[in-house]
């Protein structure tokens, strides 16, 4: 059995995309304090911390000013405790900032409320996913580049500033729409995994190509596969480094790491029509992998989520799942913000098969409940408990709307 808190409504000024995306980590708990960053309309990043001894949350600080709602805050911890922050552009558009991420690192030990050290780095970039290293630097992986856009990454360097963008994953295709879901995790050997997909968009339609992890035993100068075989990078989608199924239309939704340094994976199909919740696992030099759809009740399909492993090995899946019943067009573009999305968990128990499956948000017939993200694991901040948050209203229309929304967190309190 798990037992959750009640959705706290953290605000009701929420971006169009507040919580988005669930490659961005947006809640780290360190000695007793969880500290939570979301978006509020247009593109405030803003943050809270809870205090578990007392049951009580601070008030909200607003602390940077990015593009749109792409501005994604992504955060993570170091060894002295001080948060590490990264947000921001959305390529080009607008010009803000000339297409580079800003970072920062908090002015004091597990506290949101001030932070220092403000550096700008990037190329025509989006969607952070940031994870900090056994070398005490920080690492990216986004989309972005000239266009048709790849996989890129940086990394901080010893002595100061970051090392130039790297394509890491690309198509060979005429400039295009792209995207790669670009998500980064590091082992406690140091070993950085990073994993993406390689959807692309002609003509106004598109699918994904396929998925793709690579691995670096050396803060990234060099990849392999999972095998340890070299890879020449930017690496095109090919079997070879594929997240099963090969090929196939799917997102990979994230990776995570168990106590013993074996990757897992999930992948969804962005639709309802595809009814697949794939989690696959590393073991042995080969995937093994599970559809979790059938863990859903009846009629509800996932079309969007996001991993984590707890320090009991028990895998946390974050789901936005729609009403099948309810969905007229069953597409990616159909389900976006459908107002009868709503959010679950899924949480196994290791020994045992299967997951148990629980609906955290508050239904509301009008309005979905969505963008999805769980608590992903660091070096620095291992995941106890983790904390979901998760976007209630409408969708809005393009990057810049004036539609505010809810922002909600659900703590679990305890797995049983």
């Amino acid at each position: 059995m798990v037992r959750y808190t009640e959705p706290f409504l953290l605000s009701s000024r929420g971006s169009t995309r507040a919580t988005a995306y669930g490659f961005s980590n947006k809640s780290i708990t360190l000695d007793g304090r969880t500290h939570v960053v979301w978006l509020d309309a247009i593109a405030q990043v803003c943050g809270r911390t809870y205090d578990h001894s007392s049951g009580a949350w601070s008030e909200t600080y607003r602390l940077f000013e990015g593009c749109d709602n792409h501005t994604s805050p992504a955060l993570t911890v170091d060894r002295s405790g001080r948060l590490r922050i990264t947000y921001g552009p959305h390529g080009f558009w607008g010009g803000w900032n000339q297409g580079r991420f800003k970072w920062a690192i908090s002015a004091k030990p597990n506290c949101l409320d001030a932070w220092t050290g403000e550096e700008d780095f990037g190329y025509s970039a989006t969607y952070a996913s940031m994870t900090h290293t056994t070398h005490g630097l920080d690492a990216i992986v986004y989309r972005g580049g000239d266009s048709p856009a790849s996989l890129m990454f940086q990394r901080q360097r010893e002595k100061g500033g970051w090392t130039s963008a790297r394509e890491l994953m690309r198509q060979d295709i005429k400039p295009q729409y792209t995207h790669l879901n670009a998500t980064i995790t590091c082992g406690r050997d140091g070993t950085l995994y990073v994993a993406g997909h390689f959807y692309s968009e002609d003509a106004g339609e598109g699918r994904s190509h396929g998925m793709a992890v690579l691995k670096s035993a050396d803060l990234g100068e060099s990849w392999t596969d999972l095998h340890g075989e070299p890879v020449r990078v930017p690496a095109l989608c090919s079997d070879r480094i594929a997240i099963p199924p090969a090929a196939a239309d799917m997102y990979v939704e994230g990776i995570a790491l168990d106590s013993e340094d074996a990757l897992w994976a999930l992948a969804t199909y962005p639709g309802a029509g595809d009814r697949a919740i794939l989690l696959s696992r590393w073991r042995a030099n080969r995937w093994e992998t599970a559809n979790l759809q059938g863990c859903l009740p009846p009629g509800w399909v996932a079309v969007d989520g996001v991993l984590t492993m707890d320090t009991h090995d028990r895998v946390h899946l974050a789901l936005a799942a729609v009403d099948f019943r309810r969905v007229d067009d069953p597409t990616p573009t159909g389900v976006w913000g459908h107002p009868s999305l709503e959010i679950f968990h899924l949480v196994s128990a290791p020994g045992r098969a299967g997951f148990e499956c629980n609906m955290v948000s508050r239904p509301d017939p009008g309005l979905a409940n969505w963008l999805p993200n769980i608590s992903l694991a660091g070096l620095y901040s291992p995941v106890e408990q983790p904390v979901i948050l998760y976007t209630h209203g409408a969708p809005g229309e393009g990057c810049r709307p004036t539609t505010e929304t809810e922002v909600y967190c659900v703590i679990i309190e305890e797995v049983a």
